[in-house]
């Protein structure tokens, strides 16, 4: 069945957030979704939803001409819905996992979808108390959302590398700098995507699911990378949630550049090698920037510090012809600052307290509130 794509021009994109809604005193996840939509003002709900548990809220830009309207809008939403959270005795933070709350006393959301995934996965629905950033960006057409998908399907290690922020899950240290993504991968149709050579194995893929059984729609293939074929957008959803708003907005900006180049004419075509992305995936997991990715096309062995300080040179001519440069050069912050990952790491070594990385991620929310409002 044809699976019709609402392209568009422009490389716009959009950018959503998974948020930890949490109590302002114990730190512990809580269920106060519901107590917090009910007081929103009208113009702040359409930008706000619904999640798996209750204890968990998503803010999501509409549309964005560039990356810097991308930034504005978050910056607004962080501030603005951490006052209503206030409001309820909680507070919002950001991190891939929670550091200690446990997943068994999260409260599922009542909604017919989340009541479904959860009858039909069960304890690996349960399980799932994580929290990704995505970034759509516009695409003009089906088979060049197949390129874009090919391309950032390549680079996601990387991504995964330099986003990771999820060390900690159910009150001790998985050794991993991202967790998050190997609790998510046990879902089905998770992970990597499957290596689509053009828009048709796509639909393909999606017939069969759905004529199997498996799914309603392509809205449940939760792969790392998938097209969106009903909003005209390339999805990335590999992304931990980001502490704080500047590695955000950096990751959205190096997003949007790979997608740009992606659809140039001497840019490579054709599907990508998902055994080699696999391996380099779990380096990136496992040690986040420490990593170190096999180059097929060189036959080297890249860590994972050059590859990022690389490819965004490599990317500084798309990010100029899309008024994100600065914005880019912020994952050389992460490069040489640490990720998200490393510095929950240093709060907890220093204190050896949980509730003060907590803390730390609350506190993380706060200068885009007071950054809005100087």
């Amino acid at each position: 069945m044809t699976i019709e794509f609402q392209g568009n021009g422009g490389y716009t994109l959009g950018v959503e957030e998974e948020l930890h809604i949490v109590d302002a005193s114990t730190g512990e996840l809580v269920p106060r979704i519901e107590e917090i939509m009910a007081r929103l003002p009208e113009d702040l709900c359409e930008f706000v939803s619904y999640e798996l548990f209750q204890s968990v809220l998503e803010i999501k830009t509409s549309a964005c001409e560039n990356v810097a309207e991308a930034e504005k809008q978050l910056r607004e939403m962080r501030g603005r819905v951490n006052s209503w959270a206030a409001a309820c005795d909680a507070s919002l933070a950001a991190a891939g996992t929670h550091p200690f709350s446990l997943y068994k006393e999260q409260k599922i959301t009542n909604q017919d979808r989340y009541k479904k995934v959860i009858e039909t996965l069960r304890w690996i629905a349960e399980r799932e108390v994580i929290f990704g950033q995505h970034v759509h960006v516009s695409v003009p057409g089906p088979e060049e959302a197949i390129h874009a998908h090919n391309r950032l399907s390549e680079h996601a290690p990387l991504l995964l590398a330099l986003s990771a922020n999820s060390p900690f899950w159910q009150g001790f240290d998985t050794g991993f700098e991202s967790s998050r993504v190997k609790i998510f991968e046990n879902f089905p149709r998770a992970g990597l995507p499957p290596a689509f050579p053009d828009y048709e194995a796509f639909e393909n893929y999606v017939d069969l699911m759905v004529e199997s059984g498996a799914m309603e729609d392509y809205t449940f293939c939760w792969w790392d990378v998938r097209p969106h074929p009903r909003i005209g957008t390339i999805e990335l959803r590999i992304l931990d949630t980001q502490i704080s708003l500047g590695p955000t907005i950096a990751l959205t900006a190096l997003t949007q550049c790979i997608v740009a180049r992606s659809l140039e004419d001497n840019s490579p075509k054709g599907s990508y090698d998902r055994d080699l992305a696999q391996e380099n995936k779990w380096r990136a997991s496992r040690h986040g920037m420490d990593a170190a990715f096999y180059d097929a096309t060189n036959k080297l062995t890249i860590p994972a510090k050059d590859m990022a300080r690389n490819l965004v040179e490599e990317l500084r001519p798309h990010a100029q012809d899309l008024g994100c440069e600065n914005e880019l050069s912020g994952i050389l912050e992460i490069v040489e600052g640490g990720t998200g990952s490393r510095r929950q790491r240093e709060v907890y070594t220093k204190s050896g307290d949980f509730l003060d990385v907590v803390a730390f991620l609350i506190e993380g929310m706060r200068p885009a509130l007071a950054e809005e409002q100087s």
